[in-house]
């Protein structure tokens, strides 16, 4: 509620008083003229014509400055007083300070005004007939901006004010001597005027109708309780996470790398030893070829041309960091030992602990091999040879024969993996669209060279240096999974070329535990528990399963599946 709507309140109340009192005094002289001419048995007594008391003037510029005053002078003494303050105090004070009789009442209309302005807060005690206001807390930063706003509104209103009553000498003639060029100007500051007035009761308006009601509030508590209680994990997500938590949790052996790098710069930036830090460092490598000034090797550990580069490249630096591990971790299992009531309850379930079977491989080329004997799986991840018009250390595979892998026979529901790059990733969906799987999410692998940090000279991209790879995650029927364990982000090193991270690995044992996955295109670092790796770096032929062992003595009696089948 602006300034303008209150006083138009308080304009209101007062005329209606006075019309009160005007009746009051009108009902007083009739009653007294009837007296008089019963009292005279009528005989023709002069009457005077009462005298009544002249009207009160009308509300001017000087009655709204006064309330201005008031109401300024109050605002100053709230924002200087100290909470509580009882309206009688304020009176008394603004009575002192304005040197002129100020009444009760119209204090107590000007802090209930403030209190719904959410300028002060107030509490009101009734006893016989009598309501005792009292400040109870004040908003210092508001009433500071209202009391500038209301000094600054004053100035404007006094110029011209000023303006309007002491105009030039030489337009002291009557308005029609006035220039008509200076008519316009006039009417267009009072059309300014009342149209800010107008804008100022529309805002006043759609703040008090954008204020929320009561059932909105209760409504938006019942939803915001819906939500919490939709968002806590159930005693199902609990118990998995609880199964597939890193084994040895705080106490395992899980070593930091320093953001600082060297100890000399770890040293120099936290003004402490190397060994206090208690993180991974690393140690400068440095050959005769070598030349410091030429900063670090961009590809650093992956550096194709380690024994002539002449850029800075770096080892990790192990002394003395497990020495101070070992210390730490005395320490804290001293301060946080557990009870022997809580111990037992920290051990795994017989029936929760992951059933690992030994790896399995084949070597083979996957374009000749008869993918039937391998059975069901439940997981597949391929990391294909795909050809993004680049030099590899690999053959690579056209896109046709990518189509033509017989990747429907081996998985009647489940998950797969898939690895693009570069062109391959509109590929890549077209072949899982192909093979019956709908594409459900993705993981980025985003990559970090030797000092943990992000590439930015990567040997692959066209235009762009890639910093990143995609992995698709694509579903075909409803498997049973563990939903909602990990993130879509893989934060990992680059080692070898197309050598993936390790983490895809714990991320889908997590989704499908203890179930039977293939991977694709693999080479000997992709050998895992769990898993039937095939691809043509490998050496040999590993197999446990006898059902798996008896096909492919079938099929391949000799053992070789590397050449078309006659």
């Amino acid at each position: 509620m602006g300034d303008e709507t209150w006083a138009n309140i308080q304009r209101v109340k007062s005329n209606r008083e006075r019309f009160r009192e005007k009746i009051k005094k009108r009902r007083a002289e009739r009653e007294t003229l009837l007296s008089s001419v019963v009292g005279g048995g009528g005989s023709p007594n002069p009457i005077m014509p009462p005298t009544t008391p002249p009207p009160p003037p009308p509300a001017t510029a000087s009655n709204g400055s006064e309330d201005w005053s008031l109401e300024c002078a109050l605002l100053e003494c709230l924002n200087g007083a100290v909470p509580p303050v009882p309206a009688a105090h304020l009176t008394l004070t603004l009575t002192n300070k304005l040197a002129k009789n100020i009444e009760a009442k119209d204090i107590d209309n000007l802090l209930q005004k403030f209190a719904y302005k959410e300028l002060i807060s107030i509490t009101q005690d009734g006893g016989e007939g009598h309501t005792t206001i009292t400040v109870t807390a004040v908003q210092h930063s508001r009433v500071t901006a209202v009391l500038g706003a209301e000094h600054k509104e004053k100035r404007s209103h006094s110029v011209s004010s000023q303006q309007e009553e002491n105009p030039p000498a030489g337009n002291s003639a009557s308005t029609s001597e006035e220039p008509p060029s200076k008519l316009p100007r006039q009417t267009k500051k009072v059309i300014n005027d009342k149209e800010k007035r107008k804008d100022r009761q529309e805002d006043d308006v759609m703040s008090l109708l954008s204020v929320q009601s009561i059932r909105e509030r209760e409504t938006k508590k019942v939803g915001e309780e819906i939500m919490e209680l939709l968002s806590k994990p159930t005693a199902k997500e609990q118990s998995i996470a609880q199964r597939f938590r890193s084994q040895g949790g705080k106490w395992a052996k899980v070593q930091e790398f320093c953001p600082h790098g060297t100890k000399e710069e770890c040293e120099r930036t936290t003004k402490k030893g190397g060994l206090q830090c208690g993180r991974l460092h690393f140690r400068k490598i440095i050959q005769k070829h070598t030349d410091e000034s030429l900063g670090d090797c961009s590809f650093l550990n992956t550096c194709f041309h380690m024994d002539t580069c002449r850029y800075v490249h770096y080892e990790v630096d192990y002394t003395g960091v497990s020495e101070q591990q070992q210390q730490q971790q005395q320490q804290q299992q001293q301060q946080e030992q557990p009870s022997s009531l809580m111990a037992p309850l920290e051990r795994p379930r017989q029936d929760e602990r992951t059933i690992l079977f030994p790896p399995q491989w084949i070597q083979c080329d996957l374009r000749f091999l008869d993918m039937s004997i391998l059975g069901k799986f439940a997981v597949i991840m391929a990391d294909p040879p795909w050809d993004i018009h680049m030099e590899l250390p690999y053959g690579t595979m056209s896109d046709d024969e990518m189509r033509q892998l017989n990747i429907p026979i081996m998985q009647d529901e489940g998950l797969i993996f898939l690895w693009v790059t570069g062109r391959a990733m509109e590929l890549g969906r077209e072949c899982l669209k192909l093979w019956g799987y709908e594409r459900v999410d993705e993981i980025i692998w985003v990559k970090t060279n030797q000092l943990q940090r992000i590439i930015r000279t990567g040997r692959t991209g066209h235009w762009l240096n890639h910093g990143k790879e995609h992995c698709l995650v694509g579903m075909k029927g409803n498997p049973k999974i563990n939903r909602g364990l990990d993130g879509d982000v893989i934060v990992a090193e680059v080692r070898a070329t197309s050598h993936k991270p390790d983490e895809i690995y714990g991320i889908i044992e997590r989704l499908s535990p203890g179930t039977r996955k293939l991977e694709l295109f693999g080479r000997p670092h992709n050998v895992q528990p769990n898993w039937v790796t095939l691809g043509n770096q490998l050496e040999g032929v590993n197999l446990l399963e006898e059902d798996l062992v008896k096909a492919f003595k079938e099929r391949y009696p000799d053992g070789i599946c590397r050449k078309p089948s006659p």
